[in-house]
């Protein structure tokens, strides 16, 4: 069946050491008579953050949002505070923030080398009414909404442009205490520079440890700034009157489709070559072997061609190119410039672990060499052009005797391929026959927060991983760290869990068993038993602190944003210091997902039900979007019945399982393309309840970047060739 394309607080009164030294009040006025003569000449000021990461004036939040997508790093200090943030509009009207704020002068209370108190906080903004004429913005906020809640807040708040100034009003409970408001304006005569007047209402002298951290010192009030933007990067500078601090940040756009151009691809293949007619080609295979070979030279692997009347065929995958389109649509230009004279049309079909996914019909090869040549468009080409889920026997039909390539010519065609350039600080990449390949990436870090003895741990380690092709569908993978340095053995926090220890003995396993530790052995087998319906069977170490056996199969529906799937495996928790040694745990886990997907938002919820590591039963909810850009950030939460009191958990509130990740295609800041990515994720390391598994090779994640099912450029995409 066709795969469719969808369309795309009262104001306290004022601190009386600020009254003795400067009258507000005239103050204030000249800065208000400034800001409405600059208001008549100069556009509205952008949306900026403030000191917690949410946008907002300097500590006060206001109604604005960032654009879609906007992705915000930054850090700052104001006395005692020291936060290290980061926010994203998520959706066009929610914004989600984090921040991981040090205490200065306040002990951290939890052993002799943690430092300074530190605290993480997650704060979440609603904008409920978009600026209308005159009806200001509206937005709700709630800051520090889950965790330690030392910072918790919640606020309503109203924002209004007048001219090139930006008004806010609102009103908080909590730690914002009442009334609270300002403007930004930006500096006509200095582009890109702003001021800022806001009356702070954080009730600073009730904050945690106050008294200790000197933050009782400080009573809010007015608060002056002023701000500069260029580009990506802005900074801060603001103060109280008696104290001074900064803020600065980095602004990443995910909705931008690139961030780098790509000076470096490798050119369309524009080679003139002589056209021979059907009956010659099928006649000398040394024709065939031309156009593999051109293919191969340009990343495409597992070639298999077929002719069939006057259709050329061929099935094929591409270990570089990202996008599923833009692979298929390089792959034909190849083929019809290489194809025999009188080919009426093109049939691609699209693979992925050796299994059938795609398959690209191009009914009429004149209307696609006018698309190759700029005369038609792309809209034009769709008329002609025809997408569906690949048959479980289309490879079957590609076995033309005629087209076999000799053995004789298989050595020079399958040539190893040298790689450098997948984004990496440094990496070297060999790729042999099929998808066979042989990586070393020699510095990599991990970081691991929260022990009593040290904030952060670290460990810096060289990863090999090797991967070998044994037929189709069938691989063997494999994959080892060898570590540098580190300080993570000097852990003194010891799991409290009274689950089984399937996530909260990792110290153990990370400086224990040498500096090289084997992190995956195993087999896995890939099977499409029918139309969109694919299988895996895995056996060996998954991880480095799992082995069994178990496998996966996922169902995709002919038409809907929808998906299910169902994992089972047998597992055996390794030893910390043998090698191939075992524990006596071990379990069998069980869960089934079903995934439902808004393609136009690049939204996907995932929930997932059943039997965890930890043998406890319950679902995981996760919700991840990925932008424009290919950049995929969600979280995740579960909730199960393993009845995690121990701390931060307790009789009354049991822990559950939450976290947060990001996928980064390497290839979006690069010149060139590349299929690698940077996996990343922020999650509690000392915790057993709602465990999975690390999957030797999720099926959903697998085919739904190879259709691109979590993005609105589905299927053939945007950039069909170019």
């Amino acid at each position: 069946m066709p795969v469719r394309q969808p369309a795309p607080v009262g104001l306290r009164g004022l601190p009386c050491r600020i009254l003795a030294r400067m009258n507000p009040f005239h103050t204030v006025g000249r800065l208000s008579a400034l800001l409405v003569l600059a208001a008549a000449i100069h556009p509205p000021a952008a949306a900026e953050p403030s000191t917690t990461g949410q946008t907002g004036l300097i500590n006060m939040p206001d109604a604005r949002i960032e654009p879609d997508g906007t992705l915000r790093f930054g850090t700052g200090y104001f006395r005692p505070y020291l936060p290290i943030w980061s926010s994203i509009t998520l959706l066009p009207r929610l914004e989600l923030s984090g921040r991981y704020t040090i205490i200065r002068g306040l002990n951290g209370g939890l052993g002799k080398g943690f430092g300074d108190f530190k605290d993480k906080a997650f704060d979440v903004k609603a904008l409920l009414l978009k600026e209308d004429g005159w009806l200001p913005a509206f937005a709700l906020g709630y800051q520090d909404f889950t965790g330690t809640g030392v910072f918790s807040a919640k606020y309503g708040t109203l924002s209004k442009h007048l001219g090139s100034a930006d008004y806010t009003l609102g009103y908080g409970t909590d730690r914002i205490d009442g009334l609270f408001g300002g403007v930004r304006q930006r500096v006509p005569w200095i582009r890109n520079l702003s001021l800022v007047l806001e009356y702070d209402a954080n009730d600073y002298r009730n904050d945690f440890g106050a008294e200790e951290s000197g933050a009782d010192d400080r009573d809010g009030g007015w608060t002056y700034g002023m701000e500069y933007q260029w580009g990506w990067l802005g900074a801060q500078l603001s103060t109280d009157g008696d104290d001074v601090g900064v803020n600065t940040r980095v602004s990443i756009p995910l909705e931008k489709k690139e961030f780098v151009p790509k000076i470096h691809e490798p050119a369309p293949y524009t080679k003139a070559t002589p056209k021979v007619s059907i009956d010659r080609w099928m006649a000398d295979t040394g024709y065939a072997v031309r156009l593999a070979r051109a293919l191969h030279e340009r990343d495409y692997r597992n070639i298999r061609l077929g002719f069939n009347g006057y259709t050329l065929s061929a099935s094929l995958t591409n270990t570089r190119i990202s996008q599923t389109g833009r692979a298929v649509g390089r792959a034909a230009r190849i083929l019809l410039a290489l194809g025999p004279v009188g080919t009426r049309s093109i049939r691609i079909t699209y693979t992925e672990k050796g299994l059938p996914a795609l398959t690209y019909h191009f009914t009429d090869t004149r209307k696609l060499q006018r698309y190759f040549d700029g005369l038609l468009s792309r809209a034009q080409l769709d008329h002609y052009l025809e997408i569906s889920y690949a048959e479980a026997g289309a490879l079957r039909e590609l076995t033309t005797a005629s087209l076999d390539i000799p053995a004789t010519e298989q050595p020079a065609l399958y040539e190893n391929i040298k790689r450098t350039d997948e984004g990496h600080l440094l990496s070297f990449r060999r790729e042999g026959k099929g998808l066979s390949s042989f990586q070393v990436i020699p510095f990599n870090l991990s970081w691991f927060f929260n022990d009593p003895n040290g904030a952060a741990r670290y460990s810096v380690y060289t990863a090999v991983d090797y991967s070998h092709q044994l037929g189709t569908g069938l691989f063997f993978d494999s994959g080892a760290k060898i570590t540098l340095d580190e300080n993570v053995s000097n852990v003194s926090q010891s799991s409290n869990s009274r689950l089984p220890h399937v996530r909260s003995d990792i110290a153990e396993y990370l400086k224990g068993g040498g500096r090289v530790k084997l992190t995956k052995l195993m087999l896995n087998r890939f099977f499409q038993p029918h139309e969109r319906v694919y299988a895996r069977a895995s056996a060996g170490i998954y991880e480095l602190m799992f082995a069994g056996a178990g496998g996966q199969v996922l169902y995709l529906p002919g038409q809907g944003n929808w998906a299910t799937d169902l994992s089972v495996d047998w597992l055996r928790q390794r030893s910390t210091d043998d090698m191939f040694g075992f524990r006596d745990y071990d379990t069998v886990t069980a869960l089934g997902a079903v995934h439902y997907r808004l393609p136009g938002w690049g939204l996907t919820a995932t929930v997932r039900a059943g039997r965890f590591l930890a043998r406890d039963k319950g679902a995981r909810l996760e919700i991840k979007r990925r932008f424009r850009s290919g950049i995929t950030l969600g979280g995740w939460y579960t909730v199960t019945d393993g009845n995690d009191k121990t701390p931060p958990g307790s009789p009354g509130d049991p822990y559950f399982d939450k976290g947060i990740f990001a996928s980064i295609p390497l290839g979006s800041m690069l010149t060139k393309d590349t299929r690698s990515r940077a996996e990343l994720s922020i999650r509690p390391w000392t915790r057993d309840v709602g465990q999975m598994v690390v999957s030797p090779g999720d099926l959903y994640t697998l085919f739904e970047r190879t259709l691109m099912l979590d993005n609105s450029d589905y299927g053939v995409g945007s950039r069909l060739g170019q």
